[in-house]
Order: C-alpha cells, then structure tokens, then sequence
C-alpha cells in the first residue's frame, strides 16, 4: 500500500504575488505606450492635434491600468481554476479602469486622480485580499 500524502490544514495566500505580477505586466504597458507616443506623435501629428497632452498621458495610465486588470484576472484564473473566483478577486480594479477612462476623456486634475486612485486602490486590495481568504465555492 502506498502512503498517503498529508494535506496541509492552510492555503497559502499568492495574493500579493499575484498583485506583483499583474502591476509589473501593467508596468510595461505603460512604459511602452509613453516610449511609443512620440513616434506616434511623428507620424500622424496632423491627425492628433486635436488632443491635449495630458489626454495622452492619461490615456497611457489607462491602457497600464486595463493591462493591470487583465493580467491580475488571467493569473487569478490560473491559479484558482475558478472564472468566479477570478472575477471577484479582480472586478473591485474595475474602478480603477473607469476613473482613468473618465481622466482621459474629461480633464480631471492629476492630483484628484492620484487621490481618488490610491483610495480605490485601498479598497481594491482589502476586496481582493477578502476574497480568497472567504471559502470557496464548491
């Protein structure tokens, strides 16, 4: 007979790893649209005069942070083979993802940003966090 593996009594919480991971892809999708924006700018500078500078920029900010969003419900999807459990953990940064919408449609002042952000980002991570210490769903 062979012996049986003990099951550990805890579950180990990827979660900040997992928030790493996913702010590091939304890292580079950032730092690539603001190194891309000036060849951009090169190219079609006829066309893009009708925007501002600060609706780029925050267009960049968006596109880091729906890059932050994907990543952290593709990896959550990965590592609890669960779409609910993923859409939980991950659907609280959608606020994020709208706040910098809105920034870049409408002029919102970088520092409401910045403040508006981080609290939601707050929030954000205690739902995150929240969601894989409740139990699971069968």
């Amino acid at each position: 007979m062979g012996r049986r593996k003990n099951r550990p009594n805890y579950e180990y919480n990827h979660t900040p790893i997992t928030l790493l991971l996913a702010l590091l892809g939304g890292s580079c999708a950032l730092i690539t649209v603001e190194t891309t924006l000036p060849d951009v700018m090169d190219l079609w500078g006829s066309q893009m005069n009708r925007f501002s500078g600060w609706q780029f920029h925050m267009g960049s900010a968006c596109s880091g942070v729906m890059t932050f969003f994907t990543f952290l419900f593709l990896l959550e999807l990965h590592e609890t083979r669960s779409r609910i459990t993923a859409w939980r953990s991950s659907a609280p940064w959608l606020l994020l993802v709208v706040l910098t919408l809105f920034a870049t449609i409408i002029h919102v002042p970088y520092y409401v940003v910045i403040l508006v952000g981080t609290i939601c980002g707050v929030w954000a991570y205690r739902q995150t966090s929240s969601v894989r210490r409740s139990p699971r769903l069968p």
